[in-house]
């Protein structure tokens, strides 16, 4: 069994203290805090005079500003457009707009190709036709007490 014998002013890991010392002679040594506190200040008053340079240059952009709009005081209103393509100013009015469009052709006639023979019709008019066209069952009544298989898509029929 090992014992750990110390002697009562000597570190074992770090040697015996100096004579007469008052402070644990492996603390920091004090000029390594007084260099990071000088290069901390240092860092501060160039940050300083970097942010002040920067206000000066931009309140200098805004007094000649001003100063152009006290000597041309009717060019200040005007807006100068961008070129195209623009943006979209209103958004969901313009799609409002679409959709007001796309609803008046499906509910009106008129012409797609005139020279075509081409025509538009109500929406509604168009499935009646087609609904007409469209063959049918002989006896397949009306479709309401016939259920398609779930495993057929639709192909088979069944009886309810």
């Amino acid at each position: 069994m090992s014992t750990n014998h110390h002697a009562p002013d000597a570190d074992t890991e770090y040697g015996p203290n100096p004579p007469g010392a008052k402070y644990e002679h492996t603390d920091i040594d004090t000029t390594v805090g007084y260099k990071f506190a000088l290069w901390l200040l240092v860092a501060m008053v160039l940050s300083m005079g970097i942010v002040y340079g920067t206000f000066w240059f931009f309140e200098g952009q805004s007094q000649s500003a001003d100063a152009l709009a006290q000597k041309y005081p009717l060019a200040v209103g005007q807006e100068k457009t961008p070129p195209a393509p623009n943006l979209q100013t209103q958004p969901f009015k313009d799609v409002y707009l679409l959709r007001l469009d796309e609803a008046e052709k499906l509910g009106s006639y008129g012409w797609v190709d005139q020279d075509g023979g081409v025509v538009r019709l109500p929406i509604d008019r168009a499935m009646e036709l087609t609904l007409g066209k469209l063959p049918t069952r002989a006896g397949g009544g009306d479709g309401l007490n016939v259920v398609t298989q779930d495993s057929s898509s639709g192909r088979t029929l069944v009886p309810r």
